[in-house]
């Protein structure tokens, strides 16, 4: 925590990532159909931690991302991905249904919008809403891998 004009700024210092974001990755490189599922399956399986609220002394709250996209997932040295940049997200939390939407009203980035966050028609009140976003932003970027999978030498 550091403090600059009189404003607390956060930090969260995690693993430097070689590879950089799936959007940078993809632009170097072309995957396999192997290599495709399992950067999609890695970032799926982020995206159902995220959504899953844990319940103990080592839980968290289910959380919705609401900016999904490749330039916020990491690339880690065995080819797994994970999901960075959590500026946007929507904590739930089960016991008393809350809903943290926190400060921050605007969403993520127009390319990867479901149909109902560009029409405004999104029940903001609706954890579940936003879930069904970041499934729509999860499409989008599996779209994306897909568009650099190399079959049989072809793209």
């Amino acid at each position: 925590m550091t403090s600059r004009n009189s404003s607390t700024q956060l930090w969260l210092i995690t693993h430097y990532h070689d590879y950089g974001s799936l959007y940078d990755y993809l632009q170097r490189n072309t995957v396999d159909p192997e290599s495709c599922l399992q950067l999609a399956v890695s970032i799926i399986c982020g995206l159902v931690h995220l959504h899953v609220e844990i319940f103990g002394t080592q839980g968290k709250p289910a959380i919705a991302h609401r900016d999904l996209k490749s330039r916020n997932i990491l690339v880690k040295s065995n080819k797994q991905c994970c999901i960075a940049d959590l500026g946007l997200a929507v904590i739930h939390c089960q016991n008393g249904d809350y809903l943290d939407i926190g400060n921050n009203p605007r969403v993520g980035t127009k390319r990867y919008m479901a149909p109902e966050l560009l029409d405004e028609t999104i029940r903001t009140d609706s954890f579940e809403s936003y879930k069904q976003t970041d499934v729509w932003a999860y499409g989008l970027v599996v779209w994306e891998i897909c568009r650099r999978t190399i079959i049989n030498g072809e793209s």
